[in-house]
């Protein structure tokens, strides 16, 4: 099985609850949204899905979770009324255990709930975002338990000293994202071609934009930079 378990929101559902789950194929690829506009008397019609945001963007996705264990008859209410109170209708963050170095997110919905005796299943759905998440941020403490050294990509962008001027290359993925830039003083970044003005605190320039590949930012001033960056992939 490859999704044989996971953790929602800090809990492991089969450590914590012995509830396994049943189906492999939980996450399913999103749709993309796709625009096409038909042209009088040409053949076919015209691709226009990249035409407004630069690049392909996708629908919400339903990630299905399929649990099923075994508890006393007595025991049950109990179990699924913490069931519902952890997971219905919240928000989750779920972490497959095949997967760990990613974290999907949305809105949760219990059903299907069903017991012949000590026997009982239930089923999860999470109105999830198109992405998978990078499971540690660029400003966050680095988790080496779960990093691949064969793909992974170590964001350490806290606290940078910049003394003159500092070079930074951020790797992109799918996940176009606009990052946090917080500055110890006031400074100047460089992107693409284009220089910003940088205010001592937290600033978001909405013309920085990581995009998927190599994106560099050049810092000059005399301070400490830290971005604030998650990156996504499908």
């Amino acid at each position: 099985m490859i999704h044989q378990s996971v953790s929602i929101n800090g809990i492991d559902m089969l450590s914590t609850y012995g509830m396994a789950l049943a189906n492999r194929h939980c996450v399913q690829p999103p749709v993309p949204k796709t625009i096409y506009q038909d042209v009088p008397g040409a053949d076919g019609s015209l691709d226009l899905s990249t035409a407004i945001a630069g690049r392909i963007i996708y629908e919400r996705r339903v990630i299905t979770l399929n649990f099923g264990c075994g508890y006393s008859m007595d025991k049950w209410p109990e179990v699924f009324s913490e069931i519902l109170c952890n997971f219905h209708g919240r928000e989750g963050k779920l972490i497959f255990d095949d997967d760990p170095m990613y974290y999907y997110a949305g809105r949760m919905t219990v059903s299907e709930y069903s017991r012949a005796r000590t026997l009982g299943t239930f089923t999860i759905s999470v109105n999830a975002d198109p992405y998978k998440y990078e499971l540690t941020a660029s400003d966050e403490d680095w988790l080496w338990d779960s990093f691949s050294f064969e793909k992974g990509v170590i964001r350490d962008y806290k606290e940078l000293e910049v003394n003159g001027s500092l070079s930074l290359n951020v790797p992109g993925t799918q996940r176009w994202v606009i990052p946090e830039i917080t500055v110890s003083a006031a400074m100047t970044v460089s992107y693409d071609g284009k220089d910003y003005e940088l205010k001592q605190g937290t600033n978001k320039i909405y013309d920085i934009v990581i995009k998927e590949g190599e994106n560099v930012l050049m810092f000059t001033g005399t301070g400490t930079v830290t971005i604030s960056y998650r990156g996504g992939i499908l």
